[in-house]
């Protein structure tokens, strides 16, 4: 679904659905890239892939480039243009891990550069409401996430992996750079091979070519795991246990990067 039916100014061109696919690197500049040319061409690509997620297709695929330039010209036309909620709203669903992320925004984006900056407001418009709903999406896990995370101690590193569905190691950032200040700690997203390092009160962001295994625990780690557990057995009132009501506020997916929810796997 394309959004011909947004406004369009007298003698422009109409947006089209186009019969081919645009292949960029997954990174928010190229992303911003896509959107330039989705704007300059006045079409809607069948589909957004990066590298990853490429596969075979009757399509033409168009490589985008990513220039920063263009993508510094893009984004700020969207605080510009369409106002700061419309920054931050597009800004934190790229993090999402919708496999039709991109697609999503672009139409947005079309939507909104026609109509206004009040676009955003209109969650129940069938353009909008999926971007509501990757953010609803990306919220949750974040506050899980917040909670749930185990760190294990590896040579004076704090070090955890996690297993979430969305990107959203930049949004853990601020919560647990405030909550360890003093820490050196790393935290492992096995999904999309990235790592949150803080150490020496500094924090970046790696992207890793290769998968990361952390070192086996030490036996000292070991004996603190298994005092966490017997903590967490003990504390459970057996008489009141509501399985329905753990899932509910703990789900199993997360599980298995919990100390004390690994034995009930």
């Amino acid at each position: 679904m394309s959004c011909q039916g947004a406004v369009t100014p007298k003698g422009a061109r109409k947006l089209h659905d186009a019969d081919v696919v645009y292949l960029y690197d997954g990174s928010f500049e190229g992303f911003l890239c896509c959107v330039y040319e989705s704007f300059a061409q006045h079409e809607l690509p069948f589909a957004v892939w990066t590298p990853q997620r490429e596969t075979a297709t009757l399509y033409p695929v168009k490589e985008i480039a990513t220039d920063p330039a263009v993508a510094r010209r893009v984004f700020a036309s969207f605080g510009k243009k369409l106002g700061a909620e419309t920054e931050y709203l597009v800004s934190r669903d790229f993090l999402s891990g919708q496999e039709d992320k991109e697609l999503l925004l672009l139409r947005f984006l079309h939507l909104a550069f026609a109509l206004g900056p009040g676009t955003v407001k209109r969650e129940g418009h069938p353009v909008v409401a999926p971007l509501y709903a990757m953010k609803k999406s990306l919220d949750w896990e974040v506050d899980k996430f917040q909670g749930f995370v185990r760190f294990e101690e590896h040579d004076g590193m704090l070090g955890a992996v996690i297993h979430p569905k969305n990107y959203i190691l930049p949004l853990l950032r601020p919560h647990f750079c405030g909550r360890f200040p003093e820490e050196d700690f790393m935290i492992y997203d096995a999904v999309h091979q990235a790592v949150l390092l803080h150490e020496g009160h500094s924090t970046r962001l790696l992207e890793l070519a290769a998968p990361l295994e952390l070192p086996p625990s030490s036996a000292r780690e070991q004996q603190f795991q298994a005092l966490w557990t017997q903590f967490y057995k003990t504390l459970e009132i057996k008489a009141r246990h509501n399985e329905k009501g753990r899932m509910t506020h703990c789900p199993k997916r997360f599980w298995a990067d919990m100390v004390e929810m690994q034995g009930e796997l």
